[in-house]
Protein backbone atom coordinates (compact mmCIF):
# COMPACT_ATOMS: atom_id res chain seq x y z
CA UNK A 1 0.00 0.00 0.00
CA UNK A 2 1.83 3.34 -1.24
CA UNK A 3 1.95 6.09 1.29
CA UNK A 4 -0.88 8.19 -0.02
CA UNK A 5 -3.00 5.41 0.20
CA UNK A 6 -2.47 4.42 4.29
CA UNK A 7 -2.93 7.77 4.56
CA UNK A 8 -5.93 7.98 3.13
CA UNK A 9 -6.88 4.53 5.04
CA UNK A 10 -5.70 5.78 8.54
CA UNK A 11 -7.78 8.83 8.19
CA UNK A 12 -11.30 6.63 7.16
CA UNK A 13 -10.58 4.43 10.02
CA UNK A 14 -10.41 7.71 11.96
CA UNK A 15 -13.47 9.21 10.69
CA UNK A 16 -15.35 5.96 11.53
CA UNK A 17 -14.43 5.67 14.90
CA UNK A 18 -14.73 9.29 15.17
CA UNK A 19 -18.33 8.34 13.73
CA UNK A 20 -18.63 5.62 15.91
CA UNK A 21 -18.31 7.50 19.08
CA UNK A 22 -20.58 10.49 18.39
CA UNK A 23 -23.68 8.10 17.21
CA UNK A 24 -22.76 6.38 20.97
CA UNK A 25 -22.68 9.52 22.16
CA UNK A 26 -26.42 10.70 20.68
CA UNK A 27 -28.09 7.59 21.52
CA UNK A 28 -26.66 7.79 24.73
CA UNK A 29 -27.70 11.52 25.49
CA UNK A 30 -31.27 10.41 23.54
CA UNK A 31 -31.69 7.35 26.21
CA UNK A 32 -34.43 8.97 28.48
CA UNK A 33 -33.44 9.53 32.32
CA UNK A 34 -35.39 7.52 34.89
CA UNK A 35 -37.62 9.82 36.39
CA UNK A 36 -37.03 10.55 39.73
CA UNK A 37 -40.91 9.80 41.92
CA UNK A 38 -41.86 13.56 42.75
CA UNK A 39 -42.50 14.34 46.36
CA UNK A 40 -45.98 15.03 47.53
CA UNK A 41 -45.57 17.30 50.68
CA UNK A 42 -48.38 16.99 53.23
CA UNK A 43 -49.57 19.07 56.03
CA UNK A 44 -51.33 17.35 58.98
CA UNK A 45 -51.99 18.41 62.55
CA UNK A 46 -53.77 15.66 65.09
CA UNK A 47 -52.90 12.12 64.98
CA UNK A 48 -54.10 9.03 64.92
CA UNK A 49 -56.89 11.08 63.11
CA UNK A 50 -55.17 12.58 60.30
CA UNK A 51 -53.49 8.83 59.64
CA UNK A 52 -51.54 10.70 57.08
CA UNK A 53 -47.51 10.09 58.93
CA UNK A 54 -48.60 5.96 59.00
CA UNK A 55 -50.49 5.68 55.96
CA UNK A 56 -47.49 5.02 54.11
CA UNK A 57 -45.84 2.50 56.38
CA UNK A 58 -46.86 -0.75 55.08
CA UNK A 59 -44.89 -1.56 52.07
CA UNK A 60 -47.13 -4.37 50.93
CA UNK A 61 -50.32 -2.19 49.97
CA UNK A 62 -48.88 0.16 48.18
CA UNK A 63 -48.50 -0.20 44.39
CA UNK A 64 -46.47 2.87 43.22
CA UNK A 65 -44.34 4.44 46.40
CA UNK A 66 -40.72 5.47 45.48
CA UNK A 67 -41.55 4.76 41.98
CA UNK A 68 -44.06 7.79 40.71
CA UNK A 69 -44.04 9.56 44.05
CA UNK A 70 -43.29 9.89 47.70
CA UNK A 71 -44.47 11.64 50.90
CA UNK A 72 -43.08 14.07 52.91
CA UNK A 73 -46.02 14.36 55.91
CA UNK A 74 -45.41 17.88 57.73
CA UNK A 75 -46.42 18.77 61.22
CA UNK A 76 -48.72 21.92 61.79
CA UNK A 77 -50.77 23.09 64.89
CA UNK A 78 -54.16 22.74 62.78
CA UNK A 79 -55.66 23.79 59.53
CA UNK A 80 -55.54 27.48 58.96
CA UNK A 81 -51.48 27.66 59.76
CA UNK A 82 -51.09 25.50 56.24
CA UNK A 83 -52.54 28.19 54.29
CA UNK A 84 -49.08 30.16 55.05
CA UNK A 85 -47.15 27.29 54.13
CA UNK A 86 -49.57 26.45 51.18
CA UNK A 87 -49.31 29.61 49.74
CA UNK A 88 -45.19 30.27 50.29
CA UNK A 89 -44.73 27.02 48.10
CA UNK A 90 -43.81 24.84 50.92
CA UNK A 91 -46.50 21.44 51.00
CA UNK A 92 -48.98 20.49 48.07
CA UNK A 93 -51.81 19.00 50.20
CA UNK A 94 -52.92 20.09 53.25
CA UNK A 95 -55.50 18.62 55.84
CA UNK A 96 -58.27 21.78 55.92
CA UNK A 97 -61.49 22.57 57.64
CA UNK A 98 -63.89 24.56 55.59
CA UNK A 99 -63.08 27.90 57.38
CA UNK A 100 -59.04 27.59 56.59
CA UNK A 101 -60.47 26.76 52.75
CA UNK A 102 -62.61 30.06 52.46
CA UNK A 103 -60.23 31.80 53.79
CA UNK A 104 -57.31 29.84 51.43
CA UNK A 105 -59.36 31.21 48.39
CA UNK A 106 -60.88 34.39 49.66
CA UNK A 107 -57.44 35.63 51.67
CA UNK A 108 -54.67 33.97 50.24
CA UNK A 109 -55.63 33.83 46.35
CA UNK A 110 -54.99 30.37 46.26
CA UNK A 111 -56.50 28.05 43.07
CA UNK A 112 -56.99 25.20 45.86
CA UNK A 113 -59.37 22.18 45.65
CA UNK A 114 -61.08 19.72 47.84
CA UNK A 115 -59.56 16.16 46.95
CA UNK A 116 -60.45 13.26 49.68
CA UNK A 117 -62.19 12.67 52.70
CA UNK A 118 -59.92 12.85 55.73
CA UNK A 119 -62.31 12.77 58.97
CA UNK A 120 -66.09 13.37 59.58
CA UNK A 121 -67.69 14.29 63.28
CA UNK A 122 -71.03 13.25 64.05
CA UNK A 123 -71.96 10.88 61.37
CA UNK A 124 -74.68 8.77 62.54
CA UNK A 125 -72.87 6.98 65.77
CA UNK A 126 -70.03 7.84 64.63
CA UNK A 127 -67.43 10.06 67.56
CA UNK A 128 -68.08 13.26 67.75
CA UNK A 129 -65.04 15.94 68.83
CA UNK A 130 -65.79 17.00 72.31
CA UNK A 131 -65.12 20.02 74.21
CA UNK A 132 -64.17 18.89 77.78
CA UNK A 133 -64.44 21.39 81.08
CA UNK A 134 -63.60 19.77 84.60
CA UNK A 135 -66.10 18.11 86.36
CA UNK A 136 -66.00 20.44 89.39
CA UNK A 137 -66.01 23.69 87.32
CA UNK A 138 -69.53 24.58 87.79
CA UNK A 139 -69.64 25.25 84.03
CA UNK A 140 -72.79 23.32 83.03
CA UNK A 141 -73.81 24.82 79.73
CA UNK A 142 -72.47 26.42 77.14
CA UNK A 143 -73.87 30.38 78.09
CA UNK A 144 -71.32 29.56 81.53
CA UNK A 145 -68.46 30.06 79.60
CA UNK A 146 -69.15 33.63 79.61
CA UNK A 147 -65.73 35.70 81.44
CA UNK A 148 -63.58 32.15 80.67
CA UNK A 149 -60.73 31.13 79.03
CA UNK A 150 -61.10 28.66 76.18
CA UNK A 151 -58.46 26.85 74.68
CA UNK A 152 -57.99 26.52 70.97
CA UNK A 153 -55.74 24.58 68.73
CA UNK A 154 -55.44 27.08 66.20
CA UNK A 155 -57.98 29.94 64.94
CA UNK A 156 -59.73 29.12 62.09
CA UNK A 157 -58.94 25.03 62.41
CA UNK A 158 -62.35 22.91 62.42
CA UNK A 159 -62.47 22.55 66.42
CA UNK A 160 -62.20 26.92 67.02
CA UNK A 161 -64.63 26.68 64.41
CA UNK A 162 -67.13 24.23 65.58
CA UNK A 163 -66.27 26.50 69.16
CA UNK A 164 -66.89 29.65 67.44
CA UNK A 165 -70.28 28.51 65.73
CA UNK A 166 -71.92 27.28 68.87
CA UNK A 167 -70.90 30.16 71.19
CA UNK A 168 -71.91 32.79 68.79
CA UNK A 169 -75.55 31.36 68.45
CA UNK A 170 -75.42 31.55 72.67
CA UNK A 171 -74.36 35.15 71.84
CA UNK A 172 -71.19 34.48 73.00
CA UNK A 173 -68.23 37.14 70.96
CA UNK A 174 -64.72 36.16 71.22
CA UNK A 175 -62.55 39.19 73.01
CA UNK A 176 -65.58 40.70 74.65
CA UNK A 177 -67.46 37.25 76.29
CA UNK A 178 -64.28 35.23 76.43
CA UNK A 179 -60.79 34.68 75.56
CA UNK A 180 -59.66 32.33 73.28
CA UNK A 181 -56.00 30.95 73.83
CA UNK A 182 -54.04 29.02 71.08
CA UNK A 183 -52.68 25.41 72.90
CA UNK A 184 -51.39 22.84 70.97
CA UNK A 185 -54.18 19.78 71.22
CA UNK A 186 -51.43 17.23 73.39
CA UNK A 187 -51.31 19.99 76.12
CA UNK A 188 -55.28 20.87 76.63
CA UNK A 189 -55.70 18.25 78.92
CA UNK A 190 -53.09 19.65 81.38
CA UNK A 191 -53.93 23.08 81.15
CA UNK A 192 -57.87 22.22 82.08
CA UNK A 193 -56.94 19.91 84.67
CA UNK A 194 -54.76 22.85 86.51
CA UNK A 195 -57.31 25.69 85.58
CA UNK A 196 -55.12 27.79 83.23
CA UNK A 197 -57.76 27.52 80.47
CA UNK A 198 -61.71 26.64 81.60
CA UNK A 199 -62.51 24.79 78.20
CA UNK A 200 -60.97 22.95 75.55
CA UNK A 201 -61.48 20.49 72.45
CA UNK A 202 -59.92 17.19 73.83
CA UNK A 203 -59.50 14.35 70.35
CA UNK A 204 -59.47 10.82 70.81
CA UNK A 205 -58.29 8.52 72.13
CA UNK A 206 -57.40 10.93 75.07
CA UNK A 207 -61.78 12.44 74.89
CA UNK A 208 -63.01 8.81 76.15
CA UNK A 209 -60.45 8.32 78.80
CA UNK A 210 -60.53 11.71 80.60
CA UNK A 211 -64.19 11.58 81.11
CA UNK A 212 -64.21 7.91 82.40
CA UNK A 213 -61.19 9.52 84.78
CA UNK A 214 -64.29 11.20 86.56
CA UNK A 215 -61.98 14.50 86.76
CA UNK A 216 -63.90 15.87 83.17
CA UNK A 217 -67.15 15.87 81.93
CA UNK A 218 -68.53 16.94 78.01
CA UNK A 219 -69.66 20.08 77.72
CA UNK A 220 -70.89 20.09 73.89
CA UNK A 221 -69.86 18.27 71.00
CA UNK A 222 -68.76 19.95 67.35
CA UNK A 223 -72.43 17.88 66.39
CA UNK A 224 -74.36 19.76 68.94
CA UNK A 225 -72.74 23.21 66.92
CA UNK A 226 -73.01 22.03 63.35
CA UNK A 227 -74.31 18.71 62.61
CA UNK A 228 -72.49 15.99 60.89
CA UNK A 229 -69.81 17.43 59.32
CA UNK A 230 -66.42 17.32 56.69
CA UNK A 231 -64.35 17.72 59.31
CA UNK A 232 -61.09 17.75 57.99
CA UNK A 233 -60.49 16.76 54.61
CA UNK A 234 -57.19 16.75 52.03
CA UNK A 235 -56.91 19.87 49.82
CA UNK A 236 -54.73 20.94 46.75
CA UNK A 237 -53.19 23.20 44.99
CA UNK A 238 -54.21 23.08 41.94
CA UNK A 239 -50.93 24.04 39.60
CA UNK A 240 -49.78 20.78 41.43
CA UNK A 241 -52.18 18.47 40.81
CA UNK A 242 -52.63 19.39 36.82
CA UNK A 243 -48.50 19.24 36.44
CA UNK A 244 -48.21 15.81 38.60
CA UNK A 245 -51.42 14.19 37.14
CA UNK A 246 -50.23 11.13 36.53
CA UNK A 247 -48.19 10.60 39.96
CA UNK A 248 -51.19 11.94 41.74
CA UNK A 249 -53.52 9.36 40.20
CA UNK A 250 -51.27 7.28 41.44
CA UNK A 251 -50.58 8.26 44.50
CA UNK A 252 -54.18 8.50 45.46
CA UNK A 253 -54.68 5.02 44.64
CA UNK A 254 -52.20 4.28 47.37
CA UNK A 255 -53.19 6.37 49.73
CA UNK A 256 -56.81 5.19 49.64
CA UNK A 257 -55.53 1.30 49.81
CA UNK A 258 -53.75 2.21 52.69
CA UNK A 259 -56.78 4.00 54.36
CA UNK A 260 -58.58 1.06 53.02
CA UNK A 261 -56.14 -1.93 54.40
CA UNK A 262 -55.78 0.14 58.02
CA UNK A 263 -59.64 0.14 58.29
CA UNK A 264 -60.02 -3.66 57.16
CA UNK A 265 -60.55 -5.64 60.69
CA UNK A 266 -59.00 -8.39 59.69
CA UNK A 267 -55.82 -6.08 60.22
CA UNK A 268 -56.75 -4.36 63.23
CA UNK A 269 -53.59 -6.18 65.16
CA UNK A 270 -51.01 -4.75 63.05
CA UNK A 271 -52.74 -1.41 62.25
CA UNK A 272 -53.10 -0.48 65.94
CA UNK A 273 -49.36 -1.34 66.32
CA UNK A 274 -48.24 0.67 63.69
CA UNK A 275 -50.27 3.34 65.01
CA UNK A 276 -48.78 2.67 68.70
CA UNK A 277 -45.38 2.67 67.27
CA UNK A 278 -45.78 6.14 65.69
CA UNK A 279 -47.69 7.69 68.74
CA UNK A 280 -44.93 6.26 71.22
CA UNK A 281 -47.82 4.23 72.78
CA UNK A 282 -49.29 0.37 73.52
CA UNK A 283 -51.10 -0.79 70.63
CA UNK A 284 -54.11 -1.51 72.76
CA UNK A 285 -54.83 2.47 73.42
CA UNK A 286 -55.88 2.43 69.74
CA UNK A 287 -58.53 -0.16 69.36
CA UNK A 288 -61.46 1.79 69.43
CA UNK A 289 -59.98 3.02 66.34
CA UNK A 290 -62.17 2.62 63.00
CA UNK A 291 -65.29 2.16 64.74
CA UNK A 292 -68.20 3.80 65.96
CA UNK A 293 -65.47 5.32 69.03
CA UNK A 294 -63.72 7.04 66.38
CA UNK A 295 -64.21 9.66 63.38
CA UNK A 296 -66.26 8.85 60.58
CA UNK A 297 -64.23 8.04 57.35
CA UNK A 298 -65.65 7.63 53.62
CA UNK A 299 -64.59 4.08 52.67
CA UNK A 300 -63.11 5.46 49.73
CA UNK A 301 -61.91 8.39 50.99
CA UNK A 302 -64.62 10.21 48.83
CA UNK A 303 -65.40 13.82 50.80
CA UNK A 304 -69.15 14.51 51.83
CA UNK A 305 -69.32 18.08 50.18
CA UNK A 306 -72.72 18.98 51.05
CA UNK A 307 -71.37 18.65 54.82
CA UNK A 308 -68.85 20.73 53.74
CA UNK A 309 -71.09 23.06 52.38
CA UNK A 310 -73.47 23.15 55.56
CA UNK A 311 -69.86 23.41 57.81
CA UNK A 312 -68.98 26.68 55.70
CA UNK A 313 -72.99 27.97 55.70
CA UNK A 314 -72.89 27.74 59.58
CA UNK A 315 -69.61 29.47 59.75
CA UNK A 316 -70.83 32.36 58.06
CA UNK A 317 -74.18 32.61 60.03
CA UNK A 318 -72.40 32.82 63.07
CA UNK A 319 -69.82 35.39 61.87
CA UNK A 320 -66.84 32.91 62.12
CA UNK A 321 -66.53 33.62 58.39
CA UNK A 322 -67.49 37.46 57.10
CA UNK A 323 -69.39 36.36 53.99
CA UNK A 324 -70.94 33.58 51.81
CA UNK A 325 -68.41 30.83 50.39
CA UNK A 326 -69.58 28.56 47.67
CA UNK A 327 -67.74 25.11 47.66
CA UNK A 328 -68.74 23.00 44.57
CA UNK A 329 -68.02 22.82 41.82
CA UNK A 330 -65.11 25.70 41.60
CA UNK A 331 -63.29 24.23 44.61
CA UNK A 332 -63.41 20.69 44.47
CA UNK A 333 -61.94 17.62 42.71
CA UNK A 334 -62.82 14.23 43.17
CA UNK A 335 -61.61 12.98 39.77
CA UNK A 336 -58.22 11.77 41.60
CA UNK A 337 -60.43 9.39 44.66
CA UNK A 338 -62.86 8.22 41.68
CA UNK A 339 -60.39 7.03 39.85
CA UNK A 340 -58.89 5.18 43.07
CA UNK A 341 -61.97 3.53 43.59
CA UNK A 342 -62.47 2.57 39.77
CA UNK A 343 -58.63 1.32 39.70
CA UNK A 344 -59.10 -0.51 43.01
CA UNK A 345 -62.47 -2.49 42.36
CA UNK A 346 -61.36 -2.71 38.73
CA UNK A 347 -58.26 -5.01 40.57
CA UNK A 348 -60.48 -7.11 43.01
CA UNK A 349 -62.61 -7.77 40.07
CA UNK A 350 -65.94 -5.83 40.85
CA UNK A 351 -67.44 -2.62 39.00
CA UNK A 352 -68.82 0.52 40.57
Amino acid sequence: MNTHRRRWFRCALGLAALVSTGLGLAAGLAAPAAAEPIKIRIGWSTMPGHMIPVLYSNPSVLKHYGKSYVVEPILFRGSTPQITAMAAGEIDMAAFSATALAFAVNNAGLDVKVVADIIQDGVGDYHSDTFLVRADSGINKPEDLKGKRIGTNAIGSASDTGMRVLLLNKGLVDKRDFTSIEVAFPNIPAMIEEGKIDMGMVVQPMSDKLVASGKFKVLYTIKDSVGPSELVFLAARNDFLQKNKQAVLDFFEDHVRAMRWFMDPKNKAEASALIGKFMKQPPENFEYMFTTADYYRDPFLIPNIPNLQTMVDASVKAGALPAPFQVAPKHVDLSFVEEAKRRILASEGKSQ
